[in-house]
């Protein structure tokens, strides 16, 4: 697994509510073949929180991920409390989206979707970032350092037993 020497990850409880709401909710739908949280557990949650229109947006958005991604996401598990470099850029991806950056949202998923895939990807976005915002869950634009392009290619091939899904 490959850890960032220049800038170190986030932890979860360093993040603000929303951002642990989005990051729980994505872990949780990501790996939905676990048996807990199930999916009403995930409504139920989003509802709390007043958000619950978002998790349609939310399973899309992992969809896209699933279908089209060229390079493979580090993926914890919901109860994990660091956070993978490709989780701390979908978190910038979806604060770029709840400022109406749409170019800041797309160039990150372009590190791990074809520019087809990034553009599919930015609708579902959009709508989860605005949920999100309406509800006063505003992520912080956070400047975090992402892989670079070279890294990047490295890992275009999925090995089995590959540290994905952690």
């Amino acid at each position: 697994m490959h850890r960032s020497t220049s800038t170190p990850a986030l932890d979860v409880p360093a993040l603000c509510a929303a951002e642990r709401l989005f990051i729980w909710g994505f872990r949780a739908k990501a790996r939905r073949g676990s048996a807990v949280p199930t999916a009403a557990d995930i409504q139920q949650v989003y509802d709390h929180f007043r958000v619950g229109d978002a998790v349609p947006s939310l399973e899309s958005i992992i969809e896209i991920f699933a279908c089209t991604a060229h390079t493979a996401i580090e993926v914890h598990c919901p109860t994990c409390p660091r956070m993978s470099e490709s989780e701390c850029g979908i978190l910038r991806a979806i604060a770029a989206a709840q400022k109406e950056r749409d170019d800041v949202a797309r160039e990150q998923f372009e590190c791990w979707l074809p520019p087809v895939g990034a553009d599919w990807a930015l609708a579902p976005v959009r709508g989860l970032a605005t949920i999100f915002r309406m509800a006063g869950l505003v992520m912080p634009d956070r400047h975090v350092r992402t892989f670079d392009q070279d890294q990047i290619m490295a890992m275009k091939s999925w090995f089995v037993g590959s540290p994905t899904l952690h």
